[in-house]
């Protein structure tokens, strides 16, 4: 007899995330790749062949969420959700089950039948997970290209949609790798001038944080702004870019002093937000952080003096894996999504 094996799916316009479980509901490995759909399907095609190659001789579960249905090379989203659940149903082998926002799992019938059902429900996931806990009250996702504010209780009706939750301030389109620098600043200092920055996508908040070593980038493969990957030296050349100027060795703890100024107006507009939702909840937050940025949470949880949990003191996912280092919060929705069809969550 064949072993059960579960996939869950985060399919995002940038990166595509799978967690696998065994039958236990344990997690045994996790895959993360630097997909650019908007581009072409064809490498999300490729990486799907790839997986379900890898295990086919198993009896395969596939759970799937995503939200790169907002690219804009689809014509609308619900192109995109037709075109990504058509994928996965010719090359996932096993049983595939699509996450609405009414928190059902449905077939590609259904999904294809009612698509705006399928629009970027990974948050919701989230949202089923902290209304299942009791020590905290706002969840705070930060990926590479946005940022959910997630609080107990959230009305999914009222937040059904990206422009919705726009609207409402639950979703900032602000994210720890892939967001522009002058998308969140005007200005930076350098030399202890105030320095206009260049209106180009020459540096993203990815190479701040590369730069002042708050992300690990060795563990993933996201390629900077000038399609090179994110190490020091390629951060403080895109850096220096933005103010006009070629990097040299002598510059670089002006460098470095231009990126801690770029990071107090990324973190200006995550306070914001987090004040928006205090006012909202109308009580003392309790947060705690998911996703690649997550570290970046805590510490601005610290300087504002807002009381902040760490995941891993909340949470109880067992993985099984001795051999492979990954971080599976920075990719939570990939394994909740399989959790929650189980009634697993927080077990």
């Amino acid at each position: 007899m064949s072993e059960s094996i579960y996939f869950g799916w985060d399919i995002g316009g940038a990166n595509t995330k799978i967690t696998v479980l065994n039958s236990n509901y344990e997690i045994s490995d996790f895959y993360f790749k630097n997909i650019n759909i908007w581009n072409s399907l064809s490498i999300f095609e490729k990486f799907i062949e790839k997986i379900s190659k890898k295990y086919s001789g198993s009896d395969n579960y596939h759970f799937i969420t995503f939200t790169a249905e907002a690219c804009d090379n689809f014509e609308t989203r619900s192109h995109g959700v037709t075109s990504i659940i058509n994928l996965c149903d010719v090359h996932l082998n096993g049983e595939k089950k699509y996450y609405s926002n009414n928190n059902k799992y449905v077939n590609i019938k259904e999904a294809a039948k009612n698509p705006i059902s399928m629009y970027s429900t990974n948050w919701i996931l989230t949202l089923n997970y902290l209304n299942r806990q009791n020590k905290i009250n706002l969840i705070i996702d930060i990926g590479s290209t946005t940022t959910d504010f997630i609080y107990r209780n959230m009305s999914v009706s009222e937040n059904i949609n990206d422009f919705k939750r726009l609207s409402n301030r639950t979703l900032l389109y602000q994210g720890a790798i892939r967001t522009p620098v002058p998308m969140f600043a005007n200005t930076t200092k350098f030399d202890e001038r105030e320095i206009p920055i260049i209106n180009e996508v020459y540096a993203t908040s990815g190479d701040i944080f590369c730069i002042l070593n708050d992300i690990k980038f060795e563990k993933n493969n996201h390629i900077g702004s000038d399609n090179l990957p994110y190490t020091e030296i390629n951060s403080l050349n895109r850096i220096s870019r933005l103010i006009g100027k070629d990097y040299k060795n002598e510059d670089k703890e002006k460098i470095q002093s231009c990126a801690k100024n770029l990071k107090s107006k990324f973190n200006k507009y995550i306070v914001q937000y987090i004040s928006n939702i205090e006012k909202l909840l109308n009580e003392e937050l309790v947060v705690t952080s998911v996703g690649e940025g997550r570290s970046l949470i805590q510490e601005i949880c610290h300087n504002n003096k807002i009381k902040f949990i760490p995941i891993e003191k909340i949470d109880k996912l067992i993985v099984n894996n001795k051999k492979k280092q990954f971080d599976i919060y920075s990719h939570f929705t990939s394994a909740l999504v399989v959790l929650n069809y189980f009634g697993k969550i927080n077990e």
